[in-house]
Order: structure tokens, then C-alpha cells, then sequence
């Protein structure tokens, strides 16, 4: 009896939306920085767990004659996120924004299609938890 109590219970909790998992990051991908209204959003933008001491990567095809807009976001406690443009064929950083003040956005010109890692890091890790959330938008505009 008692179990049909609790998977009743839990049945309720899922069919009313509650969220019953730690930590919920996918509407943290709203609080990236967003170019102006010529850029499109990419699919590839990602709302993230992200771990201490591990790299997070995306995998971005890169057209021809766009202009690309990333903008990183962490929560507080993760700290500022650093990422890396890298060329996926030559395994070549493009750019790393730990050079650049740790700045959370930069505009990118491709002009030639090619395939790029984005690798996110939080070197700057404050929290006692294991993850938090962060996120990165990419959106791009033809040049």
C-alpha cells in the first residue's frame, strides 16, 4: 500500500511540471548577451551543466561570409567562462577570450567554411557544488 502511495506521488509531481531534479539549466541560455536584431540565434547555442574541472565542447559548421556573435554566461559561482575558437582540421586556437580580459562576448569572421570547437572552461570555479549552470549563444549574420 504504501508503495502505490509514492508512485502515486510521483506521478502527481511529473504530471503537475514540478521539477524534481537538482538543477534545471535549460532557460539559462536567456541570460547570454544577444547581438542586435540582424543576427540569427544558432541551433548550436547551448544551455549547459557545467562541471568543475571538466571542458565543455560544441561543435560549430561555420559557413562562408557570416559574422558569428558568441556570448558566454555562468552563474556567479562558476566564475567567468573562458572559451576557445579552434580550428577542428588543424586543432589551431583562433581565439581564446583568456587573453582578452576574460570578456564574455566576441564577433568572429569566417571566410572560408570550416568546422569549429568551442571549448568551455570555468577556471576561475568558486562553488562547493559540483555543477552549475552556464550557457553560450552563438548567432550569425551573412556578411
Amino acid at each position: 500500500m504504501c508503495l502505490n502511495r509514492v508512485i502515486l506521488l510521483c506521478l502527481i509531481l511529473l504530471a503537475s511540471g514540478v521539477n524534481i531534479s537538482a538543477q534545471n539549466c535549460e532557460n539559462t541560455i536567456k541570460k547570454c548577451k544577444t547581438p542586435d536584431k540582424s543576427y540569427k540565434v544558432s541551433a548550436t547555442s547551448r544551455s549547459i551543466k557545467m562541471r568543475r574541472g571538466k571542458k565543455s565542447r560544441i561543435v560549430l559548421n561555420a559557413y562562408q561570409n557570416r559574422e558569428y556573435y558568441f556570448s558566454a554566461y555562468a552563474v556567479k559561482k562558476a566564475g567567468k567562462l573562458q572559451f576557445r575558437i579552434i580550428d577542428a582540421e588543424s586543432n589551431k586556437i583562433l581565439y581564446d577570450n583568456s587573453s582578452d580580459e576574460m570578456n564574455d562576448n566576441k564577433l568572429f569572421t569566417v571566410t572560408a567554411t570550416k568546422k569549429l570547437y568551442i571549448e568551455l572552461l570555468a577556471p576561475n570555479w568558486m562553488s562547493k557544488n559540483t555543477y552549475e549552470c552556464a550557457a553560450f549563444k552563438i548567432a550569425y549574420r551573412k556578411l
